[in-house]
């Protein structure tokens, strides 16, 4: 693989080679070692909102279960890939994901390096989702370590990055290992000398079996949600150290 071509390209154009030529594995594993822990409970949330159809004529919904079934709707039957990030936003928002003092963006722009400088455009698809999160995770760990030396903090040698990607309306889960070696060897182009395995949890339901069906049937729905809030407390554990950290400066 060290001898596979790395050409500077935009980070919208990563795919499968970039994982090959980087040496990033992505590994399938259950839920319980993905996620360390039991299934969490669904009474924090709107029973209507577990179960409920995509009818949007029932006038006992709560508006706020009727604007995510609204989005879970739209991004059911549309093609367009903004109905996909509008319904992700709305997702993460119904399990909790936006606190005070986040806010939940469907664009955000970071500079990827790659032998020369580029930047990704908003509103660009990424060529295979399994290399947009790994290129999602290491543009970030620069941006993230020049802001603990602006803090006066100590910079990372590795960080886990937690990310989450869409296909329609099922989620797949990954924790990526982001080392300053393999970030320094994609900024230049080179082989690195250690392998980076990515592990993921694709989210299946229990004898549901249709590739093509997603959080519109609400035994997936059901399934996905209790691994979206599983995933916040996992993702919370791994950004933990480097909170605390920013909050004592």
């Amino acid at each position: 693989m060290a001898s596979l071509v790395r050409s500077a390209k935009s980070g919208s154009d990563w795919g499968r080679h970039e994982l090959l030529a980087y040496g990033i594995t992505v590994s399938p594993i259950p839920p319980e070692d993905f996620f360390q822990h039991d299934d969490p409970p669904l009474t924090s949330l709107d029973p209507a909102l577990l179960y409920s159809s995509l009818d949007l004529d029932d006038a006992n919904m709560s508006d706020d279960t009727y604007r995510f079934i609204a989005s879970l709707e739209l991004a059911t039957n549309t093609s367009q890939e903004t109905a996909i990030d509008d319904f992700a936003r709305e997702l993460l928002r119904v399990v909790g994901f936006e606190e005070r003092g986040s806010i939940l963006r469907t664009r955000h722009s970071i500079p990827l390096t790659i032998c020369t400088p580029f930047s990704m455009r908003k509103g660009e698809n990424n060529a295979a989702a399994q290399a947009g999160v790994y290129r999602g995770s290491h543009r970030s760990v620069p941006i993230h370590n020049e802001k603990r030396k602006r803090m006066g903090l100590p910079t990372l040698s590795t960080m886990t990055i937690p990310c989450i990607t869409m296909v329609g309306t099922r989620p797949t889960f990954y924790l990526v290992p982001v080392t300053r070696e393999l970030s320094d060897a994609v900024i230049c182009g080179k082989w690195p000398q250690v392998e980076t395995k990515v592990f993921m949890y694709v989210t299946v339901a229990d004898g549901h079996r249709r590739m093509s069906e997603g959080m519109e049937a609400p035994e997936y729905r059901w399934v996905a949600l209790q691994r979206m809030i599983a995933f916040k407390a996992l993702a919370k554990r791994h950004w933990e150290k480097l909170s605390t950290e920013i909050q004592l400066v």
